[in-house]
């Protein structure tokens, strides 16, 4: 009688997929924070912070370095994002940042998914102003007056992409949830890209990763032929409930295969610990003692 039978380890598939989930908050969500930062003055151990973080490399000297006035790039092991331009945060010493916690955006924020709608500061004709990113990790508004410092047209005559390093008003750090916005220009009259994080409404795809294992297990037609159901033992003669270590004489004959309900996966030389994986069909299938059966088992993690 079979009981454990090693897994075939060359026909097991380990796959990793990015799974991506759009979250839409707001001023009030829980966690989502939003600070005002001034250097010298209105919180400025925020922006010592940010300073040193993100734009500094940990120098505290922020101005009078050439690094400060070049883009940076992004690299990844299979991919060159693109160019992150941080160097407009050294000209102006305002900033509003904010801080999204990681349950929402899980490993990271979607690159090209992030918006940020103002609710509280419409230009003359009601239009919000909306901020997105362009995938490098640069902030630019899709709508900005170009009346006002915002360029998005090519006839305000410097440049034709709204989403070029002159139009950028601030940064995203996508594996932290970090949002900055720089003075870099006005929106709308007196109203300045970093006074546009009081009230908003925040969009952006959630980024996971999902490892699947798939487990193949074949069972052989001489194999697992018995059940270990104990309903079916024979009773001991006079006793209630009691049975024997032998199958009732009905489940002994050649037309009789038992049902596979539960298959469970041990870790090898531990069997005696219980199994770690457990995987339960959605019906009971019949086993066959003339062919081979073969399972599929899928987990994710």
């Amino acid at each position: 009688m079979y009981v454990f039978k090693e897994t075939n380890k060359s026909s097991t598939v380990v796959e990793t997929n990015v799974v991506n989930f759009t979250q839409n908050l707001n001023t009030s969500s829980l966690g989502v924070q939003s600070v005002k930062i001034i250097s010298g003055s209105t919180n400025n151990n925020y922006w010592s912070s940010l300073n040193v973080l993100f734009y500094t490399s940990g120098s505290p000297v922020f101005s009078g370095e050439n690094k400060f006035s070049v883009p940076i790039n992004n690299f990844s092991v299979n991919d060159v994002y693109g160019t992150q331009f941080l160097h407009k945060y050294h000209g102006y010493v305002s900033q509003s940042v904010i801080t999204i916690p990681q349950e929402y955006y899980g490993e990271s924020i979607k690159r090209k998914s992030f918006q940020i709608t103002d609710l509280k500061n419409p230009d003359n004709s009601g239009n919000n102003p909306i901020i997105i990113d362009d995938g490098d990790g640069n902030l630019y508004s899709t709508n900005g007056n170009v009346n006002f410092g915002t360029l998005t047209a090519s006839s305000a005559g410097v440049n034709s992409s709204i989403s070029s390093s002159e139009n950028y008003v601030g940064n995203i750090f996508y594996d932290l949830g970090v949002v900055v916005l720089n003075e870099t220009s006005s929106w709308s009259g007196s109203v300045k890209y970093s006074d546009l994080a009081e009230n908003y409404t925040l969009k952006f795809d959630s980024a996971n990763s999902i490892t699947s294992h798939e487990y193949n297990v074949t069972l052989l037609p001489q194999e697992f032929n018995h059940s270990m159901n104990y309903t079916l033992r024979s009773p001991i003669s006079g006793a209630l409930k009691e049975t024997t270590k032998y199958l009732a004489r009905e489940f002994t004959g050649s037309d009789f295969n038992p049902y596979i309900t539960t298959i469970n996966l041990y870790q090898a030389g531990d069997e005696s610990n219980g199994p770690i994986i457990q995987a339960k069909l959605p019906r009971p299938i019949r086993k066959s003692d003339k062919i081979n059966t073969t399972f599929k088992i899928k987990l994710d993690i």
